[in-house]
């Protein structure tokens, strides 16, 4: 098909997605250009062409992400996740009322990623500076790659209709996440400068020489994806662990975490971001990614090269977009059951590619591995802490459990769950309230 003056293939089974993505990953390495967008940000690893400072910025970005480097990130992640778990404790009255819980967890992710790229914590989902941040980068994502704006596919519209007069909310959105950054960044050199040592990625891309606005581009890049699919993620886990189903599992959760630690509640609780030796939980995090898929149609790609796949060649500077939506819950792959929501899904199953979420290939989501263990260890402490219901107050709002419909947002790159209540019971109050 033809995106306005864009050449288009769409790839819907998970089958072709793989043979494609993998199976030519140096031929899909590049990004269609997205006008108004791609030349507005400096440095975006997410939508950028795969030019040579994006190359180098990515490489930089998969060394600080890579697992010898967790270790140092480990005290950085874990007073976050408590946080999380005290306000939905403290805010929810010990299970007394119901709350929404996604302003804490989007608060709280994004308090990990920054955390993790500049070593600053910002408390408070009420935080004007982080709100004001987030709302910049969601306006980011929200057009990243989308059809929302004819002009950006149609040469003619960019002609009659110039940035100037557009109101171009990248330009708008960009100067505001840049300066928040800058203050960010202005207070580590302080902390820095004072003589404290803050193991973090952006003192860690010291070594590889990057230049300032390339060491922002990195953490941009692992910014814009915290509040998203990560926290949305962890979200519609929590959204089906309160459902009918649902509670009958979190039992067995807690069985299978306790098993794993034999019986010891405090080492769990411990090591929950520093290992992954549940697999209950594993299947039940890569089920709940491949089911309520929060980036339905991935980034899209450009073919660099001319590429032959069966009995088809297609040409060099062809838009390759990735029907992940399609992709996750196709039946040919998956079985019978690719609709149906199975928390076990996974079990026994180590295959590299158990879903399409974070995309495939050679422009795979750089932080895959690392929000895995982070929505691995927020459930791993959410199921020792509390048991999680739906509230039942009449006009209380329900999770949303449809693949689909779990989401009401249908033009942009990024699918953001619907709100829902959800009652949070200790387990054991005296020992939770120890944790903080």
């Amino acid at each position: 098909m033809r995106l306005g003056d864009q050449r288009t293939l769409v790839a819907t089974s998970f089958q072709a997605i793989k043979d494609l993505w993998i199976g030519h990953a140096n031929d899909l390495i590049d990004r269609p250009f997205q006008h108004g967008f791609a030349d507005k940000l400096e440095y975006d690893l997410s939508g950028a062409a795969m030019t040579e400072p994006i190359r180098r910025c990515r490489k930089a970005a998969m060394r600080a992400l890579a697992k010898p480097m967790w270790p140092s990130y480990y005290p950085l992640l874990e007073p976050s996740s408590v946080n999380f778990v005290k306000n939905a404790f403290t805010a929810g009255a010990n299970g007394g009322k119901a709350i929404e819980a996604y302003p804490f967890l989007r608060q709280v992710v994004f308090d990990l990623a920054l955390s993790l790229t500049y070593g600053t914590r910002m408390t408070g989902e009420n935080n004007e500076f982080v709100v004001t941040l987030i709302e910049s980068i969601n306006r980011i994502s929200h057009l990243r790659s989308s059809t929302q704006r004819f002009r950006d596919y149609t040469p003619m519209l960019r002609f009659l209709i110039p940035d100037a007069l557009s109101g171009n909310v990248i330009v708008t959105s960009e100067r505001v996440r840049q300066q928040h950054l800058d203050v960010v960044y202005a207070d580590l050199q302080r902390r820095l400068a004072e003589g404290e040592k803050v193991n973090c990625i952006v003192t860690g891309l010291v070594n590889d020489k990057l230049s300032l606005p390339e060491s922002h581009g990195v953490c941009k890049a692992l910014l814009q994806a915290a509040p998203d699919s990560t926290a949305s993620s962890i979200y519609m886990g929590i959204a089906w662990l309160c459902s009918h189903d649902g509670r009958a599992y979190q039992t067995e959760l807690y069985a299978a975490i306790m098993a794993a630690y034999h019986g010891d509640r405090d080492r769990a609780w411990d090591m929950a971001f520093r290992e992954e030796i549940v697999p209950l939980v594993v299947s039940f995090y890569k089920e709940t990614l491949r089911f309520w898929t929060t980036t339905p149609f991935a980034t899209p790609r450009a073919t660099v090269s001319d590429i032959k796949h069966r009995d088809t060649l297609i040409p060099k500077g062809v838009t390759m977009i990735m029907n992940a939506q399609q992709g996750n819950h196709d039946e040919s792959w998956y079985g019978h059951t690719a609709g149906s929501f199975d928390p076990i899904r996974f079990m026994g199953n180590e295959t590299s590619l158990p879903h399409l979420t974070y995309g495939a290939g050679s422009r795979i989501c750089p932080s895959a591995a690392l929000s895995n263990r982070i929505i691995y260890a927020m459930i791993v402490r959410l199921i020792l802490a509390f048991e999680m219901t739906e509230s039942e107050e009449p006009n209380a709002r329900r999770p949303d459990l449809d693949a689909i419909n779990f989401s009401d947002v249908r033009d942009s790159l990024v699918a953001l769950p619907r709100a829902y209540d959800c009652c949070y019971n200790a387990r054991d109050a005296h020992w939770l309230v120890q944790k903080w």
